[in-house]
């Protein structure tokens, strides 16, 4: 029996008229045509990372995409992120599998697109760093009803509720309590509708980020600035919070620069500013971004390194 996915920007509802078609071929009994149909929107795809396990599953309504046979993509709309990740997901499976299997993408003109690298959507930034076996906070991404619900249970409480896309440093919230949490998912309910995508991870107890910048495969530099969060968990010492720290990271410690550098070949990016966060309590350093387009300025001025300078180098040997 033939496993199909028909998928929508909108809502499901949109696709009603293809559950009343899957009845009626039902009671022709059409052997031919037995078909397994589910029917779906894009804001329903959801995956979840634990720490570190290299394996990625992208799932809709519960089902892993790489079960069916048949992808139909109704209607793509403001749902161009879901689009690229459940495209470029299809296809890797399909590569996996053997010749004559595989999932085929219904128009063909998805077989070849790329909608959105993983410079712009932050669920393809992730997808990559899963796959690659990065170390990650663990991270549910899903509607925002998904995060409600399930956060606490995979993630623990209070969990921290990042968007997908646009000003990705400012779009982070950390509701520390379940009031404030339901109060923000009413909120961010409204924006889901207008097409953002959001994504929750856990809350790392770091008082302290480290920005390693890379070029061309080699670590430059890197320079610490102090958590958003830090008050919530660090002590107060003679009732004030320990000063935070600013400044240069040198030497860069190996572990950190060999993370930054894997972290920049699995989205392929030449030039980034990798972001990294250490538990304060075992030391476990985890990727929280890998940012294509750094700001440098801090870094330059704590490091002296000119940055643009060691680009043009860079590039003249391409």
């Amino acid at each position: 029996m033939k496993k199909i996915l028909v998928i929508t920007g909108g809502s499901v509802k949109k696709l009603e008229q293809f559950r009343e078609a899957i009845q009626k071929l039902k009671t022709k009994s059409q052997a031919s045509l037995m078909l397994d149909v589910t029917l779906a929107s894009f804001s329903q795809l959801e995956f979840f990372s634990a720490e570190k396990k290299g394996e990625f599953i992208l799932r809709v309504g519960g089902k892993d995409v790489a079960e069916f046979n048949v992808v139909y993509i109704r209607l793509v709309g403001k749902r161009l992120e879901d689009a690229s990740l459940l495209i470029e997901y299809a296809k890797q499976k399909t590569l996996r599998l053997r010749s004559g299997q595989g999932i085929r993408l219904v128009d063909k003109v998805y077989q070849d697109a790329s909608f959105l690298p993983s410079t712009i959507s932050k669920a393809m930034e992730l997808k990559k760093l899963i796959e690659a076996g990065i170390r990650i906070p663990k991270t549910l991404f899903g509607g925002i009803k998904v995060i409600e619900t399930k956060g606490e249970e995979l993630l623990g409480f209070p969990f921290i509720i990042k968007g997908t896309q646009g000003r990705k440093s400012r779009e982070a919230w950390a509701p520390n309590t379940h009031e404030e949490l339901e109060k923000m998912a009413v909120a961010l309910k409204e924006e889901e509708k207008q097409g953002k995508r959001f994504f929750a991870q856990k809350f790392i107890e770091g008082a302290q980020r480290t920005r390693i910048l890379v070029v061309g495969g080699r670590v430059l530099g890197a320079i610490t600035r102090p958590t958003k969060w830090r008050t919530r968990f660090l002590p107060k010492i003679d009732g004030q919070y320990p000063e935070p720290e600013k400044g240069q990271v040198k030497p860069v410690p190996k572990e950190d620069a060999e993370i930054a550098l894997a972290a920049t070949r699995a989205v392929s990016l030449d030039i980034a500013g990798v972001d990294i966060i250490h538990n304060d309590a075992t030391g476990r350093p985890y990727i929280l971004e890998v940012n294509a387009a750094p700001r440098w300025e801090a870094f330059k001025k704590d490091t002296g390194i000119q940055v643009e300078e060691e680009i043009l180098k860079f590039l003249a040997k391409l």
